[in-house]
């Protein structure tokens, strides 16, 4: 009789502390890691690994995922490179709780990424949220925050104000039950609306909450460009005015003028440590970031929702402040790419810069009034990627010790509406791109430091102390990779390729990548 339900022979084991590679066999029983290093008897299905390194499976701890994965259950882009887990409802935004104005603001979020039609809100709290995930299935683990717009809008609405008291505490209740129902922590966006117009003390009151179910505030920070260091230091206030770990999303310099800063935002993490605020970060390993176009008009424009901001794109003075104030703010048009755009007449947008576009268009638009005018005829649906960023100061975030790693994307596939626009290569490409780009080819990190940071690191951020390292009892999240040929072989204007040297993925001990393909398995849980 078999001993164990698989076994993998002869991989390199990298256990997700840190600690360098052993050869070694690991063996699954029952969902679980049975042992690691040397197992005797045999298993059900044995796998060969061939000295293929054999690690925990990769923890996403910053993910928009929650909009796609009611559409897209099994994950395909995330798996496909190793992913195990994803944390969703970062930047301040979450598929749940959905209460009052929100449930429509949801369904928008779908709508937004073309699966509108094909999902249900159906769901009104957390717990219900989850609830739908697992109902049907999920090839991976899920984590949610909870999005602070997702109660300021229900409290407050759109509004440009500070809540009233019975509002805030409307919102902190909204917060308490998201925390009661399983949500991690709470995150915000601060460069986005109405999350913008909220004030440090009502960020710091809803942190406390989340303080109370041992939860984390994970931000995008209110400026991560001219304004960085004042940013970071409201996002090291609230951590410590709510006593509350604090999460910096996506670190990075926007801007040509504010490259090189983040050598003075990490030094400033490390202090902060050092008194007492349980600050850390995530990157993605790109230098170009990705957001809603309409992201890019001054926060006074949006004040008041999409119907409010279409008012103003319509109003020709108004209009042509927007204009000026764009022009100002951009430092070059060829930086700018359309990804996605949901107006079909629009779909030659795709691919192209604004720079590209308005020389397309000829002298009558000017780049600033082209971006309104597709704002207009799109809804404001459409989606871009800035190249905004520094290589040297990447590799100097990657290389650090508070950084973790994390896609700032979504779990889509190369078929049907998720594998439609041109998306930025991260929802694809980001974990393999660590290893093949930054590692072997650059060695800005060991590989043993590499998978520290997407396994152990963001599993003890999470408090998961069954995920994140191979060791007996844990949860059998598992990928077994090709370190010669791991790589991300989608390109920004052609991003929908599956990675390379991902060979086998395990979920709760259940293949779900086998010989590089997907099985089709969901046995992914919720992580409440």
């Amino acid at each position: 009789m078999s001993t164990h339900d698989i076994v993998v022979r002869n991989g390199r084991i990298l256990d997700g502390t840190g600690s360098p590679w052993i050869r070694g066999d690991l063996a699954v029983t029952d969902g679980r890691i049975a042992a690691v290093g040397t197992v005797p008897g045999e298993g059900d299905v044995e796998v060969e690994a061939g000295g293929s390194v054999v690690s925990p499976g990769f923890i996403d701890i910053h993910t928009h995922s929650d909009f796609t994965l009611p559409a897209n259950r099994e994950a395909h882009s995330k798996v496909r490179q190793g992913v195990t887990t994803e944390i969703v409802g970062n930047c301040g935004t979450s598929a749940a709780p959905a209460y009052g104005e929100v449930a429509a603001d949801v369904a928008e979020g779908f709508a937004y990424r073309g699966v509108g039609d094909v999902v249900d809100v159906e769901w009104k709290s957390m717990a219900g949220y989850l609830d739908h995930l697992e109902g049907e299935g999920v090839s991976l683990n899920v984590g949610s925050l909870i999005g602070h717009e997702n109660a300021r809008i229900a409290a407050v609405g759109y509004e440009d104000r500070e809540p009233t008291a019975d509002e805030l505490a409307e919102m902190k209740a909204i917060v308490d039950e998201a925390m009661a129902d399983g949500a991690v922590g709470l995150s915000t966006g601060l460069i986005y609306t109405p999350g913008a117009f909220a004030d440090t003390d009502e960020i710091v009151e809803l942190a406390s909450a989340v303080a109370e179910h041992g939860g984390l505030y994970a931000t995008h920070m209110r400026s991560e460009g001219d304004d960085i260091f004042a940013a970071l230091e409201e996002a090291i206030e609230i951590g410590r005015r709510a006593d509350v770990p604090v999460q910096i999303s996506h670190h990075k310099a926007v801007g040509r003028d504010n490259w090189g800063k983040v050598r003075y935002t990490l030094r400033r993490m490390e202090r902060a440590r050092d008194e007492g605020v349980d600050v850390q970060c995530e990157q993605y390993p790109y230098v170009a970031s990705s957001t809603s176009l309409k992201a890019r008009l001054p926060t006074w424009a949006r004040d008041g929702g999409p119907e409010a901001l279409t008012d103003r794109l319509h109003d020709g003075e108004t209009r042509e402040r927007l204009r000026r104030e764009l022009e100002a703010r951009t430092d070059d048009w060829d930086d700018i790419l359309i990804t996605h755009v949901r107006n079909p007449e629009l779909a030659d947008r795709e691919g192209k810069t604004l720079a590209e576009l308005a020389d397309r268009e000829g002298e009558d638009r000017d780049p600033a009034t082209l971006s309104l005018d597709l704002l207009i005829e799109d809804e404001l649906r459409t989606r871009q990627v800035s190249f905004c960023m520094d290589e040297d100061d990447v590799e100097y975030v990657m290389a650090h010790p508070l950084t973790m790693v994390g896609s700032d994307g979504n779990s889509l596939r190369t078929d049907g509406p998720l594998g439609e626009g041109v998306p930025h290569p991260r929802s694809y490409g980001t974990f393999p791109r660590v290893l093949g780009h930054y590692v072997r080819e650059k060695g800005v990190l060991s590989l043993p430091e590499a998978v520290h940071k997407m396994t152990g690191r963001p599993a003890a951020r999470l408090g998961l102390d069954d995920r994140g390292v191979l060791k007996a009892g844990a949860r059998a999240d598992v990928t077994v990779f090709d370190p010669a040929t791991v790589g991300e072989p989608g390109t920004f204007v052609d991003p929908a390729i599956y990675a390379d040297g991902i060979e086998h993925v395990f979920v709760n001990g259940e293949f779900v990548v086998r010989d590089g393909d997907h099985t089709g398995a969901r046995p992914g849980v919720a992580l409440r």
